[in-house]
């Protein structure tokens, strides 16, 4: 087979298993077959690797790769750091054992002598930074300055205590098991550099990974100025190569040459085909973390936001919108009277009976609270007949008005005071992502973020 299909072929099959691995779990994905592949590497292969290797050397050592595979999977560890430094370090060794000597050269200038060390060492100190900055650590101290920092949308984040922490939840947070700590605006937690990345160091993250695709595609560069440089002093580009079966000679193709070139220098050719592989995934990866900036959410947030297209996909989710007029100084001095002393947000969260969202009362003129309809009502819906669609329609209407009964609040304000409209919600366009703030104001959040 020839080398660049092999290399096409492998390149294909490794950017497939990216993808399944990473988007299998996508509410869009994960009733199909990326779904279901997915399933089958990360949950079907474990257990038939853990019965298979219980079978067969015994509950002794099947306790102990349990073991190695929940410090390693479920624990903070240092592990692919180390895979990561192994990588770099050996990279940089074969390009110093393999390539140094050849810069400068014919198409490599005198300058690149300082450049490299410059870009090796940008590398390192990326991954440094990012790998011991605080992602937003949100403690008891700074939890009502966290809680202050973003609204709650009242659909994918509302008012709610962490059950570890024991404090006010912020919006946009998250608590990570493996770090032990809520983390304020979290996106994920990256194994590769043993960190959350959240508030505060979501530039150093994003910096980690442009400095790696920077190295990739710089090393990439360097390696085809030698080659281009070897092929020069073997005067490749004049040799003629003679065809075994009819005898003709002719020039040597770039094909021929590139194959040549490789065989001369193995190492090289290795490493330049690992770093652009590796570069291309960095940069499908960065360009992905510079599309959820723009759009004003985080990889935590994209993943609820598929579940809500989802829920309106199986017409699962209403929207009740509520605008209130001012009230009264009479009706403001009893609401005060009724606030909760320990609400830390100073906000009133009005609970809705079943599996609905909470209202946000104070303050704001024109609310809206999201509605997901209860399971007992979906399959009512699913399993009766036509001749029951009438009374069905009669429950779902039931339902909505003991919904709108229960947000009432206990002010004395006239009903005409307060309206409310409740919809079936048809579009994810028709649902507001309160925390996009534009694109520039989104980057400039992440570059410059609020203090905690």
């Amino acid at each position: 087979m020839d080398p660049f299909v092999g290399i096409a072929i492998y390149l294909g099959i490794f950017s497939l298993l990216i993808f399944i691995l990473l988007m299998g779990p996508s509410p869009r994905f994960r009733n199909g077959i990326i779904g279901k592949l997915n399933y089958l590497l990360t949950v079907a292969l474990f257990k038939w690797l853990g019965i298979t290797i219980r079978k067969v050397l015994g509950n002794r050592v099947s306790r102990m790769i349990d073991g190695i595979y929940s410090y390693c999977m479920e624990q903070k560890n240092p592990v692919l750091p180390l895979v990561f430094l192994t990588l770099m370090t050996g990279s940089v060794y074969t390009f110093f054992v393999a390539g140094w000597h050849y810069v400068p050269g014919p198409y490599v200038s005198k300058i690149h002598i300082y450049i490299i060390p410059l870009i090796i060492a940008f590398t390192y100190l990326s991954f440094i930074i990012a790998c011991y900055s605080d992602p937003g650590r949100i403690a008891k101290e700074n939890v009502v300055k966290a809680c202050k920092m973003f609204e709650y949308d009242f659909l994918i984040f509302e008012p709610r205590k962490c059950r570890t922490c024991l404090f006010p939840k912020p919006a946009r947070s998250k608590h990570c098991s493996l770090c032990k700590m809520c983390v304020a605006k979290s996106d994920h937690h990256c194994a590769w550099i043993n960190n959350c990345v959240g508030l505060k160091n979501y530039r150093y993250f994003i910096l980690f990974l442009y400095s790696i695709m920077q190295i990739c595609f710089y090393g990439t560069y360097i390696i085809l100025c030698i080659f281009c440089g070897i092929a020069k002093n073997m005067n490749l580009s004049s040799a003629l190569v003679k065809n075994p079966k009819t005898g003709v000679k002719s020039k040597v193709s770039y094909h021929q040459m590139a194959l040549l070139l490789i065989h001369h220098e193995s190492f090289l050719g290795i490493l330049g085909i690992f770093i652009v592989l590796v570069g291309i995934v960095i940069s499908v990866f960065l360009g992905y973390q510079f599309y959820l900036i723009f759009s004003g959410f985080t990889s935590n947030e994209s993943l609820k936001w598929s579940d809500v297209e989802e829920l309106i996909m199986d017409e699962e989710l209403w929207v009740y919108d509520r605008k209130i007029e001012p009230k009264s100084n009479d009706d403001n001095n009893k609401s005060r009277k009724k606030k909760n002393n320990n609400d830390n947000v100073n906000k009133k969260d009005i609970s809705i009976e079943g599996k609905e969202k909470k209202l946000n009362n104070n303050n704001i003129r024109g609310i809206k609270t999201y509605w997901i309809k209860p399971n007992n009502l979906r399959n009512r819906q699913n399993n009766q007949n036509s001749n029951n669609e009438i009374s069905e329609r009669s429950d779902a209407n039931n339902e909505h008005q003991q919904l709108l009964s229960s947000t009432t609040t206990t002010s004395s304000s006239s009903p005409s005071n307060e309206f409310r409209f409740g919809k079936q919600v048809k579009s994810i366009s028709e649902v507001k992502n309160i925390y996009d703030k534009g694109k520039w104001k989104n980057l400039l959040e992440v570059l410059f973020p609020p203090s905690l």
